[in-house]
């Protein structure tokens, strides 16, 4: 290859490298109201890139439709009110993903593979059938808000307090636990605000 001719080889790949990460980028979480959300049909009409957020609620979903995962620059993906079995773990494919909403639905795992969400800073899994969280949202140092509510939960795992910095708020509102449980948890996160219901005379 030619000087000239690598020389427009290299300008060539740069630009579309400058390209591609204008694009393709991080959204300050905050700027993300001045986003519009997109139902699945909205969003196939635009270019793939400029669907940053997805609403699929009420779809009566089994599984996620493959087209959505066109949309690298996802960021807010709300699959509320479906039928949900399992966690999807082609969630993980949108490497900028912030918030996600599975609430209401049938999901009973949330897997290790939440950890690759890196970004999140909201998760909404609230009434869901949902019995233990992994490890592996140690990993999430940017999540602030977390929603269980509703679900099959005694405990949190012991990992979750390397969170203590970032997580604002839990609702574990509607799970039964007792005094000693609900102290363990807030122990774990003494700087977290923390919704129980009333404790139980009970134990898992």
């Amino acid at each position: 290859m030619t000087n000239n001719k690598l020389y427009k080889y290299l300008v060539s790949a740069l630009f579309v490298f400058i390209t591609f990460n204008l694009k393709a980028q991080l959204v300050n979480f905050s700027d993300l109201d001045t986003f519009p959300t997109y139902t699945l049909e909205e969003a196939l009409k635009q270019d793939p890139l400029n669907v940053y957020k997805l609403s699929l609620k009420k779809q009566k979903l089994t599984e996620l439709p493959p087209e959505i995962f066109e949309f690298k620059n996802l960021q807010v993906l709300d699959v509320q009110k479906n039928k949900l079995k399992t966690f999807p773990k082609q969630i993980t494919d949108f490497k900028y993903l912030q918030e996600l909403i599975l609430t209401a639905n049938k999901i009973e795992i949330i897997p290790k593979e939440l950890g690759k969400l890196i970004h999140l800073k909201r998760f909404a899994a609230g009434s869901n059938e949902i019995s233990s969280i992994p490890a592996e949202i140690q990993k999430l140092k940017r999540l602030a808000f977390l929603d269980l509510w509703g679900n099959n939960i005694g405990s949190l795992p012991s990992e979750i307090q390397e969170l203590k910095e970032s997580l604002k708020e839990i609702d574990m509102r509607q799970i039964q636990m007792n005094k000693e449980e609900h102290q363990e948890i807030q122990d774990l996160l003494p700087n977290t605000k923390i919704k129980f219901s009333q404790a139980c005379n009970c134990g898992f």
